[in-house]
């Protein structure tokens, strides 16, 4: 019988890799749903070659003007970020939630209510959820599955000890574009350039946060979160290739790394056929020289930043993420130079009260309130100034 999927922001990344392999693999895995936020036209030629059940565009604004001919026939249609209860209202076996940003966490929050698994890829929602979802987990019987390449690769050899014989875990990171950039190269930089990622291919925002290696204090706050380890148990390591994508360091002083080429399909695919492993359709892989190279937090404090967001709690971990989203349209659209969001992630997580969020409201009501910081943050670092 084949696996029936649900794929969350299915014209971006994530969802774009996902339905690669769905594609090669159609005797094992059958779509039943897919969303996207607007983008009718992709979304179109990806109904019309998966035929999904369950069709939702979070931006209520396109049902103004869809042409529902466009679709696969019989697709029941949903609109607006409200109506994923009803959109989950199907059979279905996995959830591959591709979302961007702190948009994805109520659909995850609705598939764990609901006792079903979730491959998850959108760390913003681990983060900013913090605990909170990870309980709700437990109480529901659903599984959350990582796909961030790190975190896949710690999920995989985990499993195999128990957390007293683990010393410590290691996140790498390619680190960037601008990992030999000077602080002062750094804060020159511009959208164009933070855009060449050197080894992944990603979306806007996760490229953007690779090259300020925000993406990196924000895995170490959601390898805490999925591992239950304190932050002095995490390290980071930059490794350019991008080919050993999390080490265990064990007690009797054993390291273990996971190694693959750096391509998404592979930790989504080992994601779907969860808790199985089956032949991969990519081709193998050769492997050159590895280098490895400490990160220099005086010129990238990231890290640094979300660790002290994780000691204070997960309402801290919250503002850390929110500040960052708004940080990162600010640089996009040219408000703010690029070591601003640096300033600006510090000076919101350091407005956050100790603590962690009691409710998916609470998370909710904290985010809100850390976007209207950090937009206060982003007119003091204005470059209109």
């Amino acid at each position: 019988m084949k696996k029936k999927i649900i794929v969350l922001g299915a014209t971006g990344s994530i969802g774009q890799s996902t339905l690669n392999i769905l594609e090669k693999c159609d005797d094992k895995f059958q779509v039943v749903g897919v969303s996207a936020n607007s983008n009718k036209k992709k979304l179109s030629e990806i109904c019309k070659k998966f035929g999904p059940k369950n069709i939702l565009f979070t931006d209520k604004n396109v049902q103004n003007n869809l042409q529902k001919s466009e679709f696969n026939e019989d697709a029941k249609f949903f609109f607006g970020n409200d109506l994923y209860q009803d959109f989950f209202d199907i059979d279905f076996d996995l959830v591959i939630n591709g979302i961007s940003g702190f948009a994805g966490i109520m659909p995850t929050f609705v598939v764990i209510e609901k006792g079903k698994d979730i491959a998850i890829a959108n760390k913003e929602t681990i983060v900013s959820g913090g605990k909170l979802i990870i309980d709700k987990s437990k109480l529901s019987g659903s599984t959350i599955i990582p796909i961030d390449s790190e975190h896949n690769a710690l999920f995989q050899l985990m499993k195999n000890y128990e957390l007293h014989e683990i010393d410590k875990i290691t996140l790498t990171a390619s680190g960037g574009p601008f990992r030999r950039d000077t602080y002062k190269e750094l804060s020159n930089r511009k959208y164009s350039e933070a855009l060449n990622h050197p080894t992944w291919n990603m979306g806007t925002k996760n490229t953007i946060d690779s090259a300020s290696l925000m993406n990196k204090g924000l895995e170490v706050i959601e390898a805490s979160v999925l591992f239950s380890l304190p932050s002095n148990k995490i390290s980071v390591l930059v490794h350019p290739e991008s080919i050993i994508h999390g080490i265990v360091h064990l007690i009797d002083g054993g390291i273990i790394s996971y190694m693959s080429q750096p391509d998404m399909r592979v930790p989504i695919y080992n994601a779907m056929n969860f808790p199985y492993t089956f032949k991969h359709f990519l081709p193998s892989y050769k492997f050159g020289n590895l280098s490895f190279h400490d990160l220099n937090e005086n010129i990238f404090p990231s890290v640094k930043i979300a660790r002290y967001a994780l000691e204070k709690g997960f309402i801290a971990t919250n503002f850390f993420n929110a500040a960052n989203e708004i940080a990162v349209e600010s640089f996009i659209k040219d408000k703010i130079n690029f070591t601003a969001i640096f300033s600006i992630v510090e000076n919101v997580t350091k407005l956050s009260k100790p603590g962690d969020p009691k409710s998916i409201e609470d998370v909710l009501e904290y985010d809100k309130l850390a976007r209207k910081y950090a937009l206060n943050e982003v007119k003091k670092f204005s470059n209109d100034r």
